[in-house]
């Protein structure tokens, strides 16, 4: 009787016990449930966050980006890329060279010139960029009889050349355009420095590899500080006078040499007066424009 008793008791208090139990445990599962959905809210909060601070980032890099010019841009019309000159001061030569071959050996490398920033080919026009203005034309008069797609377009007097470059949406470089290019703010005689070096442009003798032009941007280290390719050697390069001087009758400059020339003739600040109308087999050009164009 005593068991039986004994029994009942502790079978009332369990039953009395189990309801209070139950309910902590939904308690601790609620209390459980709160803090998992906190922690995931928190991370979500700390995602949303992140993301746009991202966007925000982004979207300053992108506007920056709209608000500036890119260093290179790819003409439309005849597909050259053209790079970015920045504006600024830039020495300009006085070395003229006459068509009588005198050279005034007195002046020297000290005018400034102040430019806005502009665009200039990064190579000579080649072959195939020119037929896309003239199909007719033929370079194998220039290339010992060999079709060279790649090579400067030679045998170019001045007015086709203007011509060109009106017709691609672009002009001929001013000749401190052209010397800004070539050496920038440097008083370097080459566009790869002080030092002249055979193996840097394409120039007189079979010493460069080649004994007549040579593909544009054969020469990768004869390159100038902005990028521009064979600004000495190759060709001669037909440019627009000076800003503020006007041109002689009949006569325009070329610059930079070509495949017969030497390391003279070869720096930027030579000069080389000659006929707009001749069409030299060492004659060539390439195209700038203003950054505004």
């Amino acid at each position: 009787m005593r068991c039986l008793t004994l029994f009942i008791l502790i079978f009332a208090w369990v039953s009395a016990c189990a309801p209070s139990s139950k309910k902590h445990r939904k308690r601790h599962q609620n209390a459980y449930s709160y803090d998992q959905q906190a922690k995931k809210q928190k991370r979500n909060t700390k995602s949303s966050k992140l993301k746009s601070a991202l966007q925000d980032r982004n979207s300053i890099l992108l506007g920056s980006i709209k608000s500036s010019l890119l260093p290179t841009i790819l003409n439309e019309r005849d597909q050259t890329l053209m790079i970015r000159i920045n504006a600024g001061k830039d020495y300009l030569g006085k070395t003229t060279f006459s068509i009588r071959g005198t050279l005034d050996e007195n002046n020297s490398n000290s005018e400034f010139t102040n430019l806005a920033a502009f665009y200039i080919d990064r190579t000579e026009i080649t072959v195939a960029q020119f037929r896309k203005y003239q199909p007719k034309y033929d370079e194998k008069p220039f290339t010992d009889g060999k079709d060279c797609p790649s090579c400067p377009a030679m045998g170019i007097n001045w007015i086709h050349a203007s011509k060109y470059c009106h017709w691609a949406g672009k002009r001929l470089p001013l000749e401190e355009e052209w010397e800004a290019a070539a050496r920038g703010i440097t008083k370097s005689p080459y566009p790869w420095g002080e030092i002249f070096q055979t193996s840097r442009a394409n120039l007189f003798g079979k010493n460069d590899g080649h004994l007549f032009s040579a593909p544009v941007g054969s020469f990768q280290s004869g390159a100038s500080a902005s990028g521009v390719m064979d600004m000495a050697g190759n060709v001669w390069e037909w440019v627009n006078t000076k800003k503020h001087e006007r041109p002689r009758t009949n006569l325009r400059v070329v610059k930079g040499g070509g495949w017969t020339s030497d390391k003279e003739q070869a720096k930027v600040s030579f000069r080389n007066h000659v006929d707009l109308k001749m069409k030299n087999p060492t004659f060539g050009f390439r195209c700038a424009k203003s950054q505004t164009e």
